[in-house]
């Protein structure tokens, strides 16, 4: 049972049912955008619940996904002990090793990934004007001070033609900014200049600044009514899934560059005794 499990004919047919699912996702994007938006701004089970009623062919694919990724940790991990582990005992070189914790570590990816979608808080798309707090769990964020430098007609723009001018010439990251403070039972725990790309972070909280608003209400007032929409997240594993991720990546390249020249070598090899 596990050697078949360990397959490497079950993961090519796995790989190719992903691939053709995540293609899938691509089409239903098409007619359900406003769903797979929300997917990313709230907890699984929400968005489930949520979804079920108005779309339920999007939560059967989302169930096949995660199915399919299921099947593939199996796979990896059968493979790993049935098959790699057994593989570097016998040889002892250390490439087979490298190869083995490889496999250890996308194991552990794939266990974070799953993890990620069910433990945690998350709140997304957060409307925040100086002055205002707004309450995250045990925690409370406050917004002191909102600064925009470059030209303020660019928030006030549609969407599309918002995109569109959101470029390194019109909008300069690291001036644009807003003070934020994380506090807990009125104690200040964090404060920081926040920016694009540039969030708060405390223990396992993470604020992200997503995009800067003027209030609807009052678009002739910008300079009074500047905020900003953030991303509030609370996951202890978001360190150590970057963590592991890193390190799986460097194993990789430390594979790849063990493993590159021997090709090389074998074929230079065999053109010298034709040579000879």
């Amino acid at each position: 049972m596990i050697q078949r499990l360990s397959s490497v004919t079950l993961t090519f047919y796995n790989l190719v049912v992903l691939v053709l699912l995540m293609g899938a996702g691509v089409f239903l994007n098409i007619f359900h955008k406003a769903a797979f938006t929300q997917m990313n701004e709230v907890s699984i089970f929400n968005w489930l619940s949520t979804t079920w009623p108005t779309a339920p062919t999007l939560v059967i694919w989302f169930f096949l996904l995660c199915l399919t990724a299921t099947i593939l940790f199996i796979n990896a991990l059968c493979c790993s002990l049935d098959r790699q582990l057994s593989l570097a005992k016998r040889s002892g070189r250390i490439k087979n090793w490298l190869f083995f914790i490889l496999h250890c570590l996308f194991i552990m990816v794939l266990i974070c990934h799953g993890l990620i979608l069910v433990v945690g808080e998350k709140q997304s798309r957060v409307s925040l004007f100086p002055g205002q707090v707004h309450l995250f769990g045990q925690y409370e964020i406050q917004v002191s001070d909102v600064v925009f430098t470059d030209d303020k007609q660019i928030l006030t723009a549609p969407k599309k033609k918002q995109r569109q001018l959101m470029t390194r010439k019109n909008v300069h990251i690291h001036e644009n900014y807003a003070n934020l403070t994380l506090l807990k039972n009125s104690r200040i725990l964090a404060s920081k200049k926040v920016m694009m790309l540039s969030p708060l972070r405390y223990k396992s909280v993470q604020i992200t600044l997503i995009e800067f608003v003027i209030h609807q209400s009052d678009k002739k007032q910008a300079d009074n009514q500047l905020g900003v929409v953030l991303t509030l997240t609370h996951n202890f594993l978001s360190r150590f899934f970057f963590l592991v991720y890193g390190v799986m990546i460097l194993a990789l390249a430390g594979f790849m560059a063990m493993t590159w020249k021997k090709p090389l070598a074998k074929n230079r090899a065999k053109n010298a005794r034709r040579q000879v």
